[in-house]
């Protein structure tokens, strides 16, 4: 068997069984390409490794190894290979990026940024669909390609419930939202009834003036310019400026520094975080316990309340 057509039929096979396979389907795909159609069983180990390494051998791409390593076991338990061509993968590195977690302040001034893009046609979107994202994605933790996958069905204003259906790791998801953020969708969507429908209410929330679905690169594009404009950034030293799915990170931070306050058990609430924010496991949620010296240090003086005896019992 060659190489193509044997990763469209694995691709056909993998989507006939439900998963959305997308990205997956183009790293097999630039496989494919860079290695040409040969037999399969001619690959070997070097060749897939240099693929994950990249053309410049900068940086191995696990991306790329767990997704060909899973293709060729699928090629060997269908019997095409007597075994899999993968070597071991380099030690892992842990990666020393961090989220940016905004202020209050900054949130602030982004929101009020939006008000650019009504200045020129370079944008093709209403300031207030952005402004609307960007809200949506603060309040409640989704990540971007989830909002901007939500179609006009699946918001229920009246039960204040969103609908997130087969995003990562294939699952779905209610989502409850709060009565202010419900009155801002509200609003949106009134705007967005002036809008065209292509596909009735199947049609995307977040849209173009046209009614074509917002892209991921526009948006970001769109971000970075309100970014600029408001004056959020890093210090210039870093390799990455703030992102869009920053905000995130922000709803959870902020969440468990407001329950923190609260007096709350921040253990026991953090399954129900992690099932809010669509995390397969709660390791996915307890990395955001340390992210800003702020919750560190709630968490500190919640320590101290429990740990550090009372005034009164200290004389005993």
């Amino acid at each position: 068997m060659n190489l193509m057509p044997a990763i469209e039929a694995y691709v056909t096979t993998r989507r006939a069984l439900g998963a959305d396979f997308t990205t997956a389907a183009k790293i097999l795909r630039s496989f494919g390409r860079t290695l040409g159609d040969v037999r399969i069983e001619t690959i070997d180990g070097k060749q897939c490794e240099d693929f994950c390494w990249g053309p410049e051998h900068r940086r191995f791409s696990w991306e790329k190894h767990t997704t060909i390593n899973v293709f060729f076991r699928y090629l060997v338990g269908r019997g095409h290979l007597s075994a899999a061509p993968l070597r071991d993968p380099p030690r892992r590195v842990s990666s020393s990026f961090r989220p940016y977690i905004y202020c209050h302040k900054e949130l602030k001034r982004l929101l009020e940024a939006t008000v650019i893009l009504g200045s020129t046609k370079r944008w093709r979107m209403h300031p207030e669909t952005l402004r609307t994202l960007l809200l949506l994605l603060y309040a409640t933790g989704l990540r971007v390609g989830e909002a901007l996958s939500l179609r006009c069905c699946d918001v229920n204003l009246v039960q204040r419930l969103l609908s997130i259906w087969d995003t990562k790791c294939f699952k779905s998801r209610l989502v409850p939202i709060g009565e202010q953020l419900s009155r801002v969708l509200a609003e949106y969507l009134n705007l967005r009834e002036t809008l065209p429908f292509p596909e009735a209410q199947r049609s995307r929330v977040f849209a173009f003036r046209t009614g074509k679905p917002l892209s991921y690169a526009s948006v970001r594009g769109a971000f970075a310019h309100l970014r600029r404009q408001a004056a959020v950034r890093r210090p210039a030293s870093d390799h990455c400026q703030p992102r869009i799915h920053d905000l995130r990170a922000t709803f959870a931070v902020h969440r468990l520094i407001a329950w923190y306050r609260e007096g709350a058990n921040v253990q026991a609430r953090l399954p129900l975080l992690a099932t809010y924010l669509g995390h397969s496991s709660i390791a996915g949620t307890v990395c955001y316990l340390s992210m800003t010296p702020t919750l560190l240090s709630e968490a500190v003086l919640r320590f101290e309340r429990y740990a550090m005896p009372r005034k009164e019992n200290s004389d005993d």
